[in-house]
């Protein structure tokens, strides 16, 4: 591997010259009285620490160059690369690894939406088929080549291959090749083509943002097609078809003018969609556009019912007062915002939960919420409790909640559920689901129990029957971990049901059988003694194995005056929890004659100061921000309003109907008490000195407001406020800014299929004005792409110094001129510990003298050393030392306290042994001399300091 020297800052180097010459003339002055060899090795040391400076400043690198090439192939496997074209790709790939030098390096980098690591970047040679799944409604080429870039390996020559057919429809692919040039990584390109086929769309629909009523509108359609296409063009509003037209779509882009007339006021959504041979087309899910536009005029309501008849008396007073309703059924709600948007207010008037699917409900929410809408909910039999909102989307967005807080002297109902094992793979969950979504919707002061069957009928729950309020947690853990027995008929389960049922004081009693239908049915008896109690009976059958069972079941619901389901797809589970709580909740209804008690002021008892006596209500609580205006004589709300997010809700909990009402319906501020409150919960009116727009490309959403006055003036600094509503129903606000004269704008992350609507929000003075716009994404860009943008892979090629590929040619990716790889090692830290460490050597040859007379005396100083410890290791088994150790040795003793007895002992000792004796004299002899020693050197430290003080 080839070396060579390489300079970050040169120009430091500038530096080497002038200091160099300066320190040698300076050493000539300095160091003049030095020997010309010490001069000369000064000079030298001197040099050295100036050069490793210098050079540690200049940033000397060791480069190495390396020829190995390291490459990652960046797929294109999104929509819009047909999976012919993807297998020829994949071939394409393994046909180029095959020809590369061992010491070459190759990975693979998939790409839709997201980019992943298919293939680290390896030596291997062999490429297997490919296992990941990335999301392909999309393609995001930037991510796919910075996620390429960030795995190649250093220490080779880096290179990207991009697979593509370049319709990138998230990011910006020419700014990572941009940064991949910055980085000397090359990326070459290989188009991919894929044949010729038959396709024509709908691109977009163009219209203005907004109209009044009976004013002209031109809808402009724009089609494009590979080749001369006939088909017909059908122009929808709101759902409703307008009209449809034959059209010849040439190839390439086509546009169609639709003039209309909009008859009504709201958000418009206008949909276009094209209807052609399947010969003609490929693709079918690109043939439809929609757009919007805001129509001022008079506020539209829409009141929802099931029962016409009983709702003649709201729909009367409304449109006595001029408020403009339009009267529908539960299937008439809108399931979309787009849908609903048209309208002001929407008023459920007694619609029950299960009526409505989870989208409608949703959908409610979020029009509430976000798009600043309101929502009257009028009471009944069938609505809030009873009607099964508990827990639901509608309840978030009313001012009350379904748990009667203020009535806890009122008796709950009582469920108690009986589950079978289901012989079907999936039954046993789906009963499962039921049971927990009950135990959801039941109310705190509810009780509920569990009975399955194991070597006999039992309850799961310990103490059988409890209260729901402080126990749900605990029952919806154990109704996740049962595992039913079989049972051989419901009798057993039905007295354990039964027996506690009846020890509890529920006000309504009820049970609900969940089973396949194989059971025998109860006995005669056991049925006549629930009928005498009053406990209905409502039975789920689950995917019966024949007729038979679920005749059975039916028979046992309508024995017992309950309700039959028969269930064989999961959608069908949320009607029969919604119905079945509603049954348990039914106490929550409160009848008898009162007259409501005003507790607040409100616009919408404006000329109103007494009412008419009700004769029942559905039991509510309010909630914590919601404002209470009318309440029973118990205290419990009758009407409550509050602001949900942008929006306003009514909570009427009586109803408009004979049933509670009937002293109301002749009273004449019935239609005034209606229609104010409807209008209290409209939005703020359209404002006309807005023009906006959505668009939507490559992943982002932009709002743009044109804000201008009657005179033609741009309205400045009006802090406008907008709210997105996101396909999946989610709300977030984005901040408006002015970016020029009565100019603002937003962006957004636009990624998901559908409608993203803009509730704007202005306010000048008291004046506070809403309008809705919004943008579509009706499907994948992918759809929308036809050919290859070979412009946009060209650019990336030229950006970052790559080259166009050929198809055709695979090896040529591993064939082509190798520009070797520079691998630097920085040397300036080396550098400096040089310098530091010549540096003390530098001192010392221009400080210390060395010469004949300092190395003699090194040289004997040396010897002497030497000898002193060669004496020390021969005087090591001599008499004196062995005396020495005896004597340290008899120190580390402790001696006896009576001197006379350890004189005599010495004494008779000393006779006895005469070498003994000698030692003690020895012993004595040097005892004597350490204590002169000592006091000679307390002696002079006593003189030393006297003559400190001048005593001497």
């Amino acid at each position: 591997m080839p070396f060579g020297l390489s300079f970050t800052n040169p120009l430091a180097l500038l530096l080497w010259p002038p200091l160099v010459v300066y320190f040698v003339l300076l050493a000539r002055r300095s160091m003049a009285d030095l020997s010309p060899s010490r001069r000369n090795l000064a000079v030298a040391l001197r040099v050295l620490v100036l050069s490793a400076l210098v050079f540690a400043l200049a940033g000397l690198q060791l480069v190495r160059f390396n020829r190995d090439v390291a490459t990652m192939f960046v797929l294109d496997y999104s929509d819009s690369i047909p999976p012919a074209t993807k297998d020829a790709a994949l071939d394409y790939i393994r046909k180029a690894v095959e020809k590369k030098r061992d010491n070459d390096r190759a990975g693979i980098v998939v790409f839709g939406r997201e980019a992943f690591i298919e293939l680290a970047p390896s030596t291997a040679r062999k490429i297997e088929k490919i296992q990941t799944v990335a999301p392909s409604e999309f393609t995001d080429l930037s991510a796919a080549i910075r996620l390429g870039i960030a795995s190649l390996p250093d220490g080779a020559q880096k290179r990207l291959v991009v697979l593509s057919d370049g319709n990138e429809n998230l990011g910006n692919a020419l700014d990572e090749a941009l940064s991949a040039a910055s980085s000397d990584v090359k990326i070459d390109v290989v188009p991919l083509t894929s044949p010729q086929r038959r396709e024509v769309l709908l691109e977009r629909l163009t219209m203005p943002s907004e109209a009044k009523i009976g004013e002209p509108v031109e809808i402009k359609v724009v089609a494009r097609a590979t080749q001369e296409t006939d088909g017909t063009i059908k122009l929808f509003r709101d759902g409703k078809l307008l009209g449809n037209r034959a059209v010849r779509i040439g190839a390439g882009k086509t546009v169609f003018s639709f003039p209309q007339t909009v008859e009504e006021a709201g958000a418009a959504t206008f949909e276009a969609r094209l209807e052609t041979t399947k010969n003609e087309d490929t693709n079918a899910e690109n043939n439809r556009a929609l757009g919007f536009v805001s129509v001022q005029g008079k506020p539209r309501v829409l009141l929802v019912s099931n029962e016409p008849n009983q709702t003649k008396f709201l729909t009367g007073a409304l449109s006595k007062e001029k408020v403009n309703v339009e009267l529908r059924g539960p299937g008439g709600l809108p399931a979309d915002l787009r849908g609903m948007q048209p309208y002001d207010a929407i008023v459920l008037d007694n619609v029950p939960a299960w009526d409505l699917s989870a989208r409608q409900m949703l959908s409610l929410q979020s029009y509430v919420r976000d798009l600043g809408c309101g929502l009257v909910m009028v009471g009944g039999e069938n609505s809030y409790g009873p009607g099964g909102y508990r827990s639901t989307p509608v309840e978030e967005a009313l001012p009350v909640t379904m748990d009667i807080k203020q009535m806890q002297y009122i008796p709950g109902g009582a469920v108690a559920m009986i589950m079978h094992s289901m012989e079907f793979p999936q039954g046993n969950e789906w009963a499962k689901s039921v049971c927990s979504q009950v135990t959801r919707q039941l109310g705190d002061n509810d009780y509920a129990g569990l009975i399955i069957f194991g070597m006999d009928a039992s309850q799961v729950y310990k103490g059988g029957m409890l209260k729901v309020g402080p126990n749900r947690g605990y029952m919806l853990t154990q109704i996740r971990g049962i595992n039913p027995g079989d049972m051989p008929d419901f009798d057993a389960a039905l007295n354990v049901a039964y027996d506690g049922l009846m020890k509890t004081n529920a006000y309504l009693k009820h049970c609900i059988i969940l089973s396949d239908g194989d059971p025998s049915p109860p006995a005669p008896a056991l049925v006549a003694k629930f009928n005498k109690a009053k406990i209905t009976v409502s039975t789920v059958v689950i995917n019966p194995h024949d007729p038979s069972g679920s005749q059975s079941m039916w028979n046992i619901a309508k024995q017992h005056g309950g309700r039959f389901y028969e269930v064989r797809k999961p959608t069908e589970i949320p009607n029969i929890f919604l119905k079945e709580a509603a049954t348990v909740s039914r106490s929550a209804i409160i009848e008898g004659a009162f007259v409501p008690k005003i507790k607040a002021e409100s616009s919408i008892l404006k000329g109103i100061s007494s009412t008419p006596p009700l004769l029942g209500y559905v039991g509510t609580s309010a909630k914590t921000t919601a404002r209470e205006i009318l309440q029973s004589k118990d205290d419990d709300p009758i009407l409550a309003t509050w602001q949900y997010g942008l929006g306003k809700s009514v909570a009427w909990t009586s109803d408009a109907r004979q049933r509670w009402s009937a002293g109301w319906l002749g009273w004449s501020g019935y239609s005034k008490f209606w229609a104010q409150a409807v209008r209290w919960s409209m939005r703020g009116s359209t404002s006309g000195d807005l023009q906006t727009a959505v668009t939507i490309d490559k992943g982002r959403g932009k709002v743009t407001i044109e804000a201008v006055d009657e005179k033609g003036n741009f309205l400045n600094f009006l802090s406008p406020k907008a709210r997105l509503v996101t396909p999946d129903y989610k709300g977030q606000d984005i901040a408006l800014e002015q970016v020029g004269p009565g100019r603002y704008e937003a962006e957004f992350d636009a990624r998901q299929l559908g409608t993203y609507l803009v509730n704007i929000r202005t306010q000048r003075g008291d004046k506070i004005s809403s309008q809705i716009t919004g943008g579509v994404l009706p499907y994948s860009p992918e759809y929308g792409a036809i050919g290859t943008d070979t412009y946009l892979l060209n650019a990336i090629a030229e950006r970052s110094n790559g080259d166009l590929l050929s198809f055709a040619k695979p090896q040529s990716v591993f064939e082509r001129e190798r520009t070797p790889a520079r691998l630097p090692v920085d040397l300036w830290l080396p550098l400096l510990m040089l310098a530091a460490c010549l540096f003390p050597l530098d001192v010392a040859v221009r400080r210390l003298v060395f010469g004949s007379e300092q190395l003699d005396n090194f040289s004997a100083s040396v010897k002497r050393r030497k000898k002193v410890a060669k004496d020390k290791a021969n005087q090591k088994n001599t008499p004196a030392k062995k005396l020495l150790d005896a004597k340290n040795a008899r120190r580390n003793e402790v001696a006896p306290l009576p001197n006379e007895s350890v004189s005599t002992k010495n004494e008779g000792i000393a006779a006895q042994n005469p070498s003994i004796s000698t030692k003690n004299q020895v012993d004595s002899t040097l005892a004597e001399s350490a204590t002169d020693e000592n006091i000679d050197a307390m002696e002079r430290l006593r003189r030393a300091k006297r003559r400190a003080r001048g005593e001497e």
